[in-house]
This record gives structure tokens, C-alpha cells and sequence, in this order.
């Protein structure tokens, strides 16, 4: 469950996206931001939308694709593409950096997400922002493996 602090900052920063794209406040949009924010790690539309509708909140899943949407591009939302079949969405933030090791099944479908940081990335980040003298702002890994256990 995530700290009202972090809801109410989080709803500022849709709230301040929304005005100045002139678009509209609703219940919907920030419902979904609400439930974003109570997720821990990955989910996709599906199982966002299954959430809401089980915690009585009714809204299409056409809502829930472009709610996702708007705040991938409010800069509240992170999107990953780990399977052609399936975008998954995680919060932005309060998640910390992190890459990815996404446990496939026979199949190629997502079985499991799993996150993890290791120093010697970041040590490797800062070494080619020393050698190109860019500065790097973020960063995506993902290792990908095939689970064979049956």
C-alpha cells in the first residue's frame, strides 16, 4: 500500500500534466493513478483491470489502456516491452533503479519478473558518461531466461 504522501505528490504531478495539456480531471484518471501507486512491480492492462473491477470500481479497460497512456506520458509511469505479446507498466517513483530478469516459459509468454541492482552497472554507467562526457539519465536491462523447470 502506498503512503498517502506519495498518492498525494503523485496526483500533484497528473493534476499539473493534466491542466496544462488541457485535459480533464476525472475520479477515473485518478483512481487509476491510485491503484498504479498501491502495485508492487510489474502489471499489465489485464491485471490492472481485473484490480479495479474486483475493488468495485467500474471503468471500461479502453479507460485503463489510455489512462496508462496519458500517465506513461505525464512521466508517472514506466513501460516495458518484454514480450511482443504484452506491455507491462510499473510505477516511476519510489522504485529505485533496477534492471530486470524476465523468466520466460516454453512458450516465450512472461512467467516472472524479477528485479534486481547490482553496483557493477552503475559502475559501468559512470564510466561512459567519464569516457563520452554525456550524462547518462537512465538505463534499461533486461536479461532474459527460459525456465525448463517442469
Amino acid at each position: 500500500m502506498a503512503k498517502p504522501e506519495i498518492i498525494e505528490m503523485v496526483k500533484q504531478i497528473l493534476t499539473k500534466y493534466l491542466r496544462k495539456q488541457k485535459l480533464r480531471k476525472t475520479p477515473e484518471r485518478f483512481r487509476i493513478l491510485e491503484r498504479v501507486y498501491e502495485e508492487d512491480g510489474h502489471f499489465d492492462v489485464d491485471t490492472l483491470y481485473k484490480k479495479l473491477k474486483a475493488n468495485g470500481f467500474m471503468v471500461s479497460k479502453a479507460t485503463v489502456y489510455n489512462t496508462l497512456e496519458l500517465l506513461l506520458h505525464a512521466g508517472l509511469v514506466r513501460k516495458h516491452l518484454f514480450s511482443p505479446q504484452t506491455a507491462f507498466y510499473e510505477k516511476k517513483f519510489f522504485t529505485g533503479s533496477h534492471d530486470h530478469l524476465i523468466i520466460l516459459d516454453d512458450e516465450g509468454q512472461v512467467k516472472k519478473i524479477v528485479e534486481f541492482c547490482d553496483p557493477r552497472i552503475e559502475a559501468i554507467r559512470k564510466d561512459l558518461e567519464k569516457h563520452t562526457g554525456l550524462s547518462i539519465e537512465n538505463h534499461d536491462l533486461y536479461f532474459y531466461a527460459i525456465d525448463q523447470k517442469r
